[in-house]
């Protein structure tokens, strides 16, 4: 690839997205990490700890289980159970077979990104868990389930319609 299809590829949007979530999931695990390792130095070496830590670090691992399905999900390399698809013989039978799951999938998450919305929005009108730690209020915390929910739903769509076409075409996927 040349410097023009460089940059070209540099200004598409799925790619800087792809960019800023692998950048957000290194962030996390980044600060998850060095945030545990504080608190075991701040409790072994100095007998105290931060009563922060723990409950943001556990949000943090919520953050970066979601943010790697994302991750799986745009790469299509989610969990799946390929055992009796990669048995299929290429073509038309294996394209539809593959749009069926990546609808599947789709009405999977498209519910999903709702149930997640309303319990999200429940908490925002209605705070009744109250704050994880001071700042932050469990409603944010809540609001990372929908649109994690929500991209990988968009991004199933896309599959879906990927597989329609080829199967339509009789293209191997």
């Amino acid at each position: 690839m040349g410097m023009v299809g460089q940059r070209e590829e540099s200004k598409n949007p799925l790619v800087i997205f792809a960019k800023v979530e692998d950048g957000i999931l290194m962030l996390i695990l980044v600060g998850m990490v060095l945030l545990a390792f504080l608190q075991i130095v701040l409790r072994n070496v100095f007998g105290i700890g931060l009563i922060w830590i723990e409950p943001l670090v556990r949000q943090m691992l919520l953050w970066v289980a979601l943010v790697g399905a994302m991750v799986a999900t745009r790469d299509h390399n989610h969990i799946a159970v390929d055992a009796v698809f990669r048995f299929l013989p290429s073509g038309r039978i294996k394209s539809a077979t593959a749009f069926l799951c990546d609808t599947f999938a789709t009405i999977v998450c498209c519910l999903l990104t709702y149930s997640t919305f309303l319990v999200f929005y429940r908490e925002l009108n209605d705070p009744l868990l109250g704050n994880i730690m001071p700042g932050l209020p469990h409603w944010a915390s809540l609001l990372t389930l929908p649109i994690a929910f929500g991209v990988m739903t968009l991004r199933f769509v896309r599959f879906s319609i990927l597989a329609l076409l080829h199967t339509v075409k009789g293209e191997a996927i």
